[in-house]
């Protein structure tokens, strides 16, 4: 399985410098991998230990450093959810 849509890994070769929202799904400790993505130039929004994922905001230039990383599993776009009838 790809770490990233291929549809999306080229929006972010397009636009290196445009500003992504995204979910970053992690293996190990989500406080120590919130505190990497941070180093790494991610805006950290939140951590979700429950799905050992990080909702972040960077650049399409470090979004694609993301995926070189063996401790992200995959990387989606973030986009609201609604419950239903919400």
């Amino acid at each position: 399985m790809a770490k990233v849509d291929s549809n999306l890994r080229a929006e972010w070769k397009d636009n290196p410098r445009q500003t992504f929202s995204l979910i970053v799904r992690v293996t190990g400790d989500v406080a120590e991998r919130r505190e990497m993505l941070s180093e790494l130039g991610c805006q950290v929004k939140h951590a979700f230990r429950l799905t050992n994922s990080v909702s972040v905001r960077c650049s399409g230039a470090v979004a694609l450093t993301l995926t070189r990383r063996r401790w992200v599993t995959q990387v989606e776009r973030d986009s609201i959810l609604r419950a239903l009838g919400g």
